[in-house]
């Protein structure tokens, strides 16, 4: 694949003027240094698009009330300053998709793997029966953009003249010509970004950051999600665990108190009745693993005992070895003691996330 297909013609032809290479499902490969791209990222400041994503604008007079009855978080708190992640389940509480949910000029809008568009579309329309609410793709048309950098923060206020301090908080720039981009800070080993604007002010926009940053691809950029303990829902692991396995309780991405929506009962059950047997954890390979989301991954500990995991998300490592975001039996890999090995017999680390999964925190 060359490009994606529908981009916005003014943000393709910019793109491509910047060497960008893209790969068959429309994510960037390169912007033509891949090896150097993965080394920038490690402190930032770094920029790339992130065009490959799901945009779905949700309108209409019951746009909030019919999003508060579907997904896991309270919708009534995302407002033109505040932004939320969100989970998309089934009946069986299992996560369809996980939504960056915000506010841009009133509407709301759904930010999630490209991927999962049509099913998600298909699955939510499918719901809104009689109600008042349009779902529309802007996918091409709204351009979204990923930045960010141990001094993201001051590069956000001075080039863009934005504050935007806390995570999940959302502001717009406040300078002529690109008023109309709105940023976002996200999770993040430092301080990151998701910004969303009409392709000739996010250009303006770009060119400004571009001054102080390098360019990375989309690749490398899911090391920074893998590092923050942000799980990725894809084709591959769309309906395959209940909210609380991917660690979206300790996201802050499920209100327990807000009321229905698909999977509650079952969510609600394992919170303040059961145990969550699973969690989803970071590890770390020493060698280079090819991982693909949805695969089983065996690890074996000190006392030949295996340790079955599902993959979520993986990424070579930024000087060597892997990250990996992993689902597992929290159990079994808490009792562990040492390394684990693959079953090739190189070292696996679990490492600590910027949150506890333990249910006594």
């Amino acid at each position: 694949m060359t490009h994606p297909a529908n981009l916005d013609p003014q943000w393709l032809e910019f793109l491509t003027s910047q060497n960008v290479q893209f790969d068959d499902t429309g994510k960037i490969r390169s912007f033509g240094q891949a090896e150097l791209e993965r080394f920038l990222i490690k402190n930032g400041p770094v920029l790339t698009s992130l065009t490959h994503q799901a945009l779905i604008k949700v309108t209409g007079g019951e746009a909030e009330s019919f999003l508060q009855g579907q997904l896991t978080t309270d919708i009534k708190e995302v407002s033109d300053s505040q932004a939320q992640l969100s989970g998309y389940c089934d009946p069986q509480g299992q996560v369809l998709a996980l939504f960056l949910v915000f506010k841009y000029q009133g509407d709301l809008y759904l930010n999630f793997d490209g991927a999962l568009k049509e099913a998600m579309v298909k699955r939510l329309q499918m719901f809104i029966m009689r109600a008042d609410v349009q779902l529309t793709d802007v996918s091409d048309s709204l351009i979204q953009v990923g930045f960010g950098g141990d001094f993201g923060d001051l590069d956000i206020q001075r080039r863009l003249s934005t504050k935007v301090k806390s995570v999940y908080e959302t502001g717009y720039i406040d300078i002529e010509g690109m008023r109309d981009v709105c940023v976002i800070k996200v999770p993040g080993p430092y301080h990151r970004y998701a910004l969303f604007g009409p392709a000739d002010q996010m250009l303006e926009a770009w060119k400004d950051l571009r001054a102080n940053a390098d360019l990375t691809n989309s690749y490398d950029w899911r090391l920074l999600n893998i590092a923050a303990g942000i799980p990725e829902v894809n084709q591959a692991t769309t309906a395959q665990f209940i909210a609380q396995f991917l660690n979206l309780d300790k996201l802050d991405a499920i209100n327990f108190k807000k009321g229905c929506f698909p999977g509650q009962e079952i969510i609600a059950r394992v919170h303040y009745r059961g145990k969550v047997t699973k969690r989803m954890f970071r590890i770390r390979f020493e060698s280079t693993e090819t991982f693909h989301a949805g695969e089983a991954l065996i690890l074996k500990d000190s006392n030949d005992k295996n340790h079955k995991l599902t993959v979520i998300s993986a990424n070579p490592d930024i000087y060597n070895g892997t990250l990996c975001l992993a689902v597992g039996t929290l159990k079994s890999l808490e009792a562990v003691e040492g390394d684990l090995m693959t079953e090739a017999g190189h070292t696996a680390v679990i490492e600590p996330l910027p949150y506890s999964v333990t249910d006594e925190d």
